[in-house]
């Protein structure tokens, strides 16, 4: 509670008993039993020490003949407006004298005044209605032409008790038992809180054609769970708010109605006891109750104050608020808004503070929008403080606090990354909100209990993510602009420094967050791009072993080092960063940037686990094919032979790599192998799988260059070898001698020169060749005749019968020749038939062509002077023309025309 109204006693003892009073500017109206009017003037105080002063102005003692039971103003045409004696009577306001009264209402007991500036045609128009209650029906007035004039008269079911306008053209009313709203256009009757009866709808009968809705069941809601209201009969009351919005009262219970009839708050007002009267003075609702009046907010429909005002009766509307009794009127004139708000900042009542001004005029305070924010600001850190952590982070956000602030009132397990700031005191200024106190109270250490420390976390995090998301749209907005112009700003590139230390601190809190209620969200957050202070996450993680975590960290930020020597460090360790498999899984996704970093941490792998490390150099990932392989090659080439064997094979019959430097090496390779191998016992096995590989490897590469490999080749052993070399340059005869004289292997031979045959090149007849070597063995050693006659035999046809004969040994007998004669013969004819046949052929063509070449010599088109093109009727003339096969006749240009009509293209 606070003090929003000073109260004055501004009459007392008056020896009239007070019926009606109304207020209106300097004028305080007072009616009495006996028909006497007063009149006062009332002088406002300068001051909050100086009292208010009433003074008697006029004493009208002949008024009215009976009791003045209501008093309205109609300022806009100059009207005072009175009830007595059942009729309503219009008096001139300057005067008093009666103007007219109004006949139609005899037997009135109520009446309302509506006025309010309307645009008709176009034009802006003072717009007064007058809704008199005359026992069970309602007579509307309107003001035309310097007079009201009587519009319609509608029947009600029951007995006006009171009634407001509601909007222009809807009137509120009370019953004894329920509330009714009409709309004045169509006669329709809405009925609230009450259920509808048989008895109501025919007291109305067709002449309304009413539609009576009923609210029962929202009784309960709206009121915060008065269940029954309007159940019990009791006085009704209602007053007129601001927006087309009515305060309709029963019991002990308020609630506000729009124009519709609905509902226009959630909850109602719930007084202490049973109003007798209700009225409004913005932004407070204020009921005369038995013994005392009750003021409170009509937006949180909290208790304002209270006031002793013994057989209180009567009350004004708005502004003036007058409160009287039979012989007493008192005034209550609000202090000023800031200094109600101050006194509720100073009393930690914030949120009543905060529906004061949002209630209030923003000309009444100065500062409006920065008083409020500063409020709300005070407000969350009191939520914070009476540990309501959800509504004070949620106020937070939506104030748009910054996050340093916020995360300030943690405890140092969450803030200490923080850097050091004094906190600003906001220094108060006349008549605005002293905060010096409530910042001071508000640095103080909060105390919480573990439970409430992880409560208040949870919440965090939800304000952190918020807030990480509004921030890093800012900072990309800010550099999309700035990469909009080709000049720079340093002013921008300052604020995007601001921002870029706001996510800091924000990530790194959300992280110390997560570490205390959400650990499997930490991944989450080092995984993708983040602003976490890295000494703050490096002790943190380091402290709780979070070491997956923390490479991930180390990778985004590329500290790459930092993250490999860890890996080095833990790869003994149990869990699942044992073993090197994380190291080559981060080596491998490093790339060529880093390749000095992945040959140096990759040394200990390949060493440790080498088939397990050559992952780094030969799986599938689009980094590693950035790789520079001839680095790769040398690196692997230093520390294992066999190492840059399979490396050169992965990129060789993997990526199919053709460079010719590779396949030299990966040939030289395998030839070490096999001598490394030959020299240690047992390893047969080994060096038959190499020898085996290297000969698949030299048949069927062709990137390797083979005298180079010549050269590496031991004197006295690979034979085979030599032999597929040489025959890569073209050293046939000494690729067969291999084979006969070093390996005799006469097959291997025969299917050499199988290979090796060109039949378009006769002066490299491998046959022959390898018939020379046969029969023209080195060293004057014997001719190998029989493995010559099976070539002869199965392959004499490649051969030149006269080379063989001089290759022969004279001692050769004749029927040995005979099969190899026999096919040479076959061969030949065959040669010379197929010939023949071919001359012939071409023969034919050759006349063929002739005769063609003479028919269409023999073709002849005329042109005269007369001849005319069919397409353009034109003459020929000497112009380049076309002829069909047909023999019709066009200019070249008309050709493609006339063949897409049908002719013969030419």
């Amino acid at each position: 509670m606070h003090d929003a109204f000073k109260v004055y006693t501004v009459i007392e003892k008056l020896p009239h008993k007070i019926e009606s009073i109304f207020a209106q500017g300097d004028k305080l109206y007072v009616g009495t039993l006996y028909g006497t009017l007063l009149v006062y003037s009332v002088r406002e105080p300068l001051g909050q020490d100086e009292a208010i002063s009433v003074t008697l102005m006029e004493t009208l003692k002949t008024f009215s003949k009976k009791a003045i039971e209501q008093i309205d103003i109609i300022k806009a045409v100059g009207v005072l407006v009175t009830l007595s004696d059942g009729y309503v009577n219009l008096h001139d306001l300057e005067s008093f004298a009666l103007r007219t009264q109004l006949g139609e209402t005899r037997g009135a007991n109520l009446f309302s005044v509506f006025s309010k500036i309307e645009i008709q045609d176009g034009f802006p128009q003072v717009v007064t209605r007058l809704a008199v209650a005359v026992r069970r029906k309602v007579i509307v007035f309107s003001w035309q032409d310097s007079e009201f004039m009587s519009t319609k008269d509608f029947p009600v079911p029951d007995r006006v008790r009171t009634m407001e306008w509601v909007g222009t053209q809807n009137l509120c009313m009370g019953f004894d038992s329920e509330y009714a709203l009409m709309d004045c256009r169509t006669s329709v009757l809405k009925t609230l809180f009450s259920p509808t009866s048989p008895s109501v709808q025919g007291a109305l009968g067709s002449t309304l054609e009413s539609t009576l809705n009923t609210l029962n069941t929202f009784s309960s809601l709206a009121t915060g769970g008065l269940m029954g209201f309007g159940s019990k009969p009791g006085k009704p009351l209602i007053t007129r708010l601001p927006n087309d919005e009515i305060l309709l009262g029963k019991e002990n219970s308020s609630i506000s109605v729009g124009v519709d009839g609905m509902p226009k708050r959630k909850k109602g007002i719930e007084w202490s006891g049973m109003p007798e009267e209700l009225g409004y003075s913005s932004p407070y609702a204020v009921a005369i109750l038995s013994r005392h009046i009750e003021i409170r907010n009509i937006e949180t429909r909290e208790l304002v104050q209270s006031a002793e005002m013994p057989h209180a009766r009567l009350l004004t509307q708005g502004k003036l608020l007058y409160i009287a009794s039979t012989s007493e009127v008192w005034r209550l004139i609000p202090f000023s808004f800031p200094q109600q708000i101050d006194e509720l900042v100073q009393k930690e009542e914030y949120q009543e503070a905060i529906s004061l001004i949002n209630q209030i005029n923003p000309v009444l305070l100065d500062e409006t929008v920065d008083t409020l924010g500063k409020i709300k600001t005070l407000y969350a850190h009191h939520l914070f403080r009476t540990h309501q952590y959800e509504k004070s982070l949620t106020l937070f956000s939506e104030l748009d606090t910054p996050a340093a602030e916020v995360i300030g009132l943690y405890p140092a397990v969450i803030s200490s990354h923080l850097p050091p700031k004094e906190l600003e005191v906001v220094s108060p200024k006349p008549g605005n909100v002293d905060l010096n106190e409530a910042n001071a109270k508000n640095t103080q250490p909060i105390i919480m209990s573990t439970k409430e420390l992880e409560d208040a976390v949870e919440c965090l995090i939800r304000f952190l993510a918020d807030k990480r998301q509004k921030i890093s749209k800012s900072l990309q907005t800010l550099q999309n602009n700035h990469d909009s112009f080709s000049y720079r700003h340093s002013n921008q590139e300052d604020e995007a420094e601001e921002y870029l230390q706001m996510l800091e601190i924000v990530d790194t809190a959300l992280l110390k967050s997560y570490m205390m209620t959400h650990e499997r969200l930490v991944g989450s957050l080092l995984r993708v791009n983040n602003h976490c202070n890295p000494d703050e996450t490096e002790s943190l993680l380091l402290k709780h072993k979070k070491y997956k975590e923390l490479v991930d960290f180390y990778r985004g930020k590329q500290l790459h080092r930092k993250a490999l020597e860890l890996l080095k460090t833990i790869h003994a360790n149990p869990g699942e960063m044992n073993g090197v498999l994380p190291t080559v899984n981060y080596l491998q996704r490093l790339g060529v940037d880093h390749l000095p970093l992945i040959l140096e941490f990759g040394t200990w792998i390949l060493e440790l686990d080498p088939e397990v490390a050559m992952k780094i150099f030969i799986d599938d990932e689009p980094e590693i094919d950035t790789l520079p392989r001839y680095k790769i090659m040398a690196y692997l080439e230093r520390l294992s032979l066999d190492l840059c064997v399979v490396y050169l094979e992965h990129v060789i019959h993997e990526l199919g790599d053709k460079t010719s430097d590779f396949h030299n090496t990966l040939v030289v390779s395998y030839l070490a192998q096999i001598q490394r191998d030959s020299s240690t016992p047992d390893n047969e096995e080994d060096i038959i799988k190499t020898k085996a590989k290297l000969l698949q490897f030299l048949d069927e590469s062709t990137s390797y260059k083979a005298e180079r490999i010549l050269s590496r080749l031991p004197v006295d052993s690979c034979y085979e070898e030599r032999a597929i070399l040489l025959s890569r340059i073209g050293q046939h005869d000494q690729a067969l001698n291999i084979y006969v004289h070093k390996l005799n292997n006469f097959q291997a031979a025969e299917e050499y020169c199988i290979k090796n045959f060109n039949s378009n090149d006769p002066t490299k007849n491998v046959y022959l060749l390898l018939l020379k070597v046969y029969l023209r063995p080195p060293n004057r050693e014997k001719p190998m005749l029989e493995p010559a006659l099976d070539i002869l035999t199965r392959h004499g046809t490649h051969i030149d019968p006269s080379a063989v004969m001089a290759l022969l040994p004279a001692s050769t007998r004749i029927d040995q020749l005979f099969k190899f004669f026999e096919k040479s013969i076959r061969e030949s004819n065959k040669t010379k038939h197929m010939d023949m046949i071919v001359k012939n052929m071409l023969k034919a063509e050759r006349l063929q062509t002739q005769e063609q070449l003479t028919f269409y010599r023999s073709r002849r088109v005329k042109i005269t002077e007369d001849r005319m093109c069919p397409k353009c009727n034109k003459r020929i003339g000497n112009s380049v023309f076309a002829v069909f096969p047909d023999g019709v006749v066009v200019h070249y240009s008309c050709k493609e025309t006339m063949a897409a009509m049908g002719h013969w293209r030419t």
